[in-house]
């Protein structure tokens, strides 16, 4: 399947391109993104999770297109967009030196970094979640807060003080259809904070809290979103926009990180949820009902950080799911929960894959990093390496890869945080 350049795309084709039901992909069409040209604007590049993305790249050879040091781990996954309106896309990410920092997307220029008061494990979300025209970023730390800042300067516009740690990556959008933008977040509850001012607007209690970041779809057809997080409960809940419990699915394993994703994979015109659990699998349940379709079970007591990606490689109508393991594999799944292929790391695979085609060849590549310090770039219909791209310093890669073009020259880049303290830019 070819996949046309992202600029040139509507949403409807776009979601089409990648297989997936208009509605499914941005998870809204409400005003949070619509004054950001955001290629990549949140966790898993989109509202529902699938990490899939349009447009190609060149990638048959990479290189490093530039770099960026912190002073501490990034294990933060970036977003991409333009969040200050001149045109050009920045870059934002977080580092356990406890700041947020947005950088110039074609040289990696600083242009403002905030410091919390702790780790930022937490993917940034960008768009206007106040209604004034100009784009906001929203990122979570450990201090327990929540952040909005000033997408032009990085100054403070809100804090939103819960009562955990903010491992989840926060999702906005307007859930409920109300006009206004909310923004999703896990913490010791599920919240869902106002746009404008960052108080609570509902919050559901979780037994255990979750650091799994939400993604949102109607899954029922009604024209409002729902919510899906995992929790460390072992559960994952699906909430309807007012905060009431649509469902939830006991996996018998707590979901660390790992996040939900939510397509329509067998084209029959309903949502699966799709999760990875640890020590027990890969789950796709109906997004209507909460029901068990399909689990593939995985090595006892190995445990799953990776979130699925989900994409059609093959054009056939039906959507295959990507995830990393503790086993050191990469699966592909069909639609049915088959396994398609397994590719085999040296090390764990916590990385979250993402799908585009990279190469410029017109089939679909899965791109995703491990714990062995590599950046792999796998067929995506095979799962045979194309290449690895060891980062500097044998630096671990737990940040999930985003794609994205960063700097304006109509090709995809890939870019992934490290434990050796870099953003990695590769063109």
């Amino acid at each position: 399947m070819k996949t046309p350049e992202f600029g040139r795309l509507t949403r409807r084709r776009f979601l089409q391109g990648l297989g997936l039901s208009v509605g499914l992909g941005w998870g809204y069409t409400g005003r949070a993104w619509a004054n950001v040209a955001a290629p990549w604007p949140t966790f898993r590049g989109n509202a529902a999770h699938t990490a899939a993305v349009g447009g190609q790249g060149r990638l048959g050879v990479p290189r490093v297109k530039w770099t960026f040091g912190a002073r501490d781990l990034v294990e933060s996954s970036p977003a991409v967009g333009d969040i200050d309106g001149d045109g050009r896309a920045e870059v934002v990410v977080g580092s356990h030196d406890k700041n947020v920092y947005a950088l110039d997307g074609k040289t990696g220029a600083q242009r403002w970094q905030f410091l919390t008061g702790n780790w930022v494990f937490s993917s940034p979300a960008m768009g206007d979640i106040d209604g004034d025209g100009r784009v906001e970023v929203v990122v979570g730390s450990h201090d327990k807060n929540v952040y909005a800042l000033d997408g032009k300067t990085g100054a403070l516009r809100w804090k939103a003080a819960l009562r955990s740690r903010v491992a989840s990556s926060p999702l906005i959008g307007d859930f409920d259809g109300d006009g206004q933008v909310e923004v999703a977040v896990g913490a010791e509850r599920l919240y869902v904070l106002e746009g404008r001012t960052g108080k609570t607007k509902w919050s559901f209690f979780l037994d255990f809290p979750a650091t799994s970041s939400p993604a949102a779809a109607d899954l029922d057809g009604d024209g409002k979103q729902e919510l899906v997080v995992g929790s460390l409960d072992q559960h994952v809940y699906a909430l309807d926009a007012a905060g009431d419990l649509r469902w939830k699915f006991n996996s018998l394993g707590d979901m660390d990180a790992t996040s939900p994703a939510l397509a329509d994979l067998d084209g029959d015109g309903r949502i699966e949820v799709v999760f990875g659990s640890s020590k027990r699998g890969i789950f796709a349940l109906d997004g209507q009902s909460g029901q068990q379709k399909w689990h593939v079970p995985i090595s006892d007591q190995k445990r799953i950080k990776s979130s699925p990606a989900v994409a059609d490689v093959d054009g056939d109508g039906q959507r295959e799911v990507f995830i990393g393991t503790n086993e050191n594999l990469v699966y592909s799944l069909s639609a049915s929960g088959k396994i398609l292929w397994r590719f085999s790391a040296k090390r764990f695979v916590e990385s979250s894959p993402a799908v585009g085609d990279v190469d410029g060849d017109g089939q679909l590549e899965v791109v995703v990093g491990s714990h062995d310090g590599q950046v792999y770039v796998l067929d995506a219909k095979t799962g045979q390496q194309c290449w690895a791209f060891a980062v500097p310093s044998n630096g671990v890669v737990f940040s999930s890869p985003a794609l994205a073009d960063v700097d304006g020259d109509g090709v995809l880049e890939i870019l992934v945080g490290t434990n050796a303290s870099q953003l990695l830019v590769l063109g």
